[in-house]
């Protein structure tokens, strides 16, 4: 409060501030940073319970861009019900459902043939149509900023969903978790090797099993043991549905996609130093007749 003003020849009453005291400013922060704290603590590595028995697969979505032309939007749906139909599938999304032109880029809406309501229709219908694991926000989904329309379709789907990464161990009903770790990107590139930053977030920080990542529009696998503990972490770089792409036809960019999925089926009964604990597919259909086959 403000006191009150008073001379010998006016006076002016007392008046209240326009903030809180500052205790309660304080105080304020103190909830918000316990709030914060209490977030990312238990974001750092998500345990999962898979309720399911035996073998499990996990269908990773390249990037969808479900509303450019170039998309092949018919497989990515047919992908999406096969998440549903299949016994023990799962998806996982690694960002830029949509193409989400902002800024300077917004002129590229007049270059396609579907703007940005249909392509948030579509987008909550492909959401709605598969049976996710996790999603993650790409770097298209970000420039929405706070107002990022995914999140919330996610969350009105009841599908996990993270901005930029996430870090999750599965818990199964028989033998040993599983750790993926999954980003839109990692850090790190090398024009020879496109899986180049997943390799290094397993050398040099953790040992998870499975490292995913999109963005790049282009296909790679790599293989690592960690000398100390035997674990065998693989790494998976999953290319785009959106195939026919002007930009990367003006750039030079070769086609280096095996397409725009990959299947990675994860047998839990077998030890983490284990090669074939996790098998990966990049045929969808094949990964999915392997997932049938071992789940009998």
């Amino acid at each position: 409060m403000r006191p009150a003003l008073i001379t010998a020849t006016h006076e002016i009453p007392e008046l209240p501030d326009d903030d809180l005291p500052v205790e309660e400013i304080i105080e304020m922060r103190k909830r918000e940073f316990a709030q914060k704290k209490a977030h990312e603590e238990a974001t750092k590595l998500i345990p999962i319970k898979i309720k399911i028995p035996g073998p499990i697969g996990i269908l990773h979505f390249g990037d969808p861009h479900l509303d450019d032309d170039g998309t092949d939007i018919g497989e990515a749906f047919r992908h999406a019900e096969l998440t549903r139909s299949v016994d023990g599938l799962f998806g996982a999304n690694l960002g830029d459902t949509t193409n989400n032109w902002v800024g300077r880029l917004a002129m590229l809406y007049s270059q396609q043939n579907m703007g940005r309501k249909r392509a948030i229709r579509v987008a909550e219908h492909f959401i709605r149509s598969a049976r996710w694991l996790y999603m993650i926000g790409g770097n298209h989904d970000a420039w929405s900023g706070d107002d990022d329309p995914i999140k919330w379709i996610a969350s009105g789907c009841k599908s996990f969903y993270a901005p930029s990464e996430v870090r999750c161990e599965l818990h199964f009903p028989e033998g040993e978790p599983f750790r993926i770790n999954a980003r839109h990107d990692f850090a790190g590139h090398s024009q020879w090797n496109p899986v180049h930053g997943l390799m290094k977030a397993f050398t040099m920080g953790f040992r998870d099993h499975l490292f995913v990542a999109g963005h790049k529009h282009e296909s790679g696998y790599g293989m690592l043991k960690d000398p100390a503990t035997g674990i065998a972490g693989q790494m998976v770089r999953v290319a785009s549905y959106k195939i026919y792409d002007r930009y990367a036809k003006e750039k030079g960019f070769r086609d280096n996609s095996f397409g725009p999925a990959a299947v990675t089926v994860i047998q839990p009964k077998l030890p983490d130093t284990h090669p074939d604990r996790c098998k990966v597919f990049w045929d969808v259909d094949e990964g999915v007749d392997f997932l049938k086959f071992k789940r009998g």
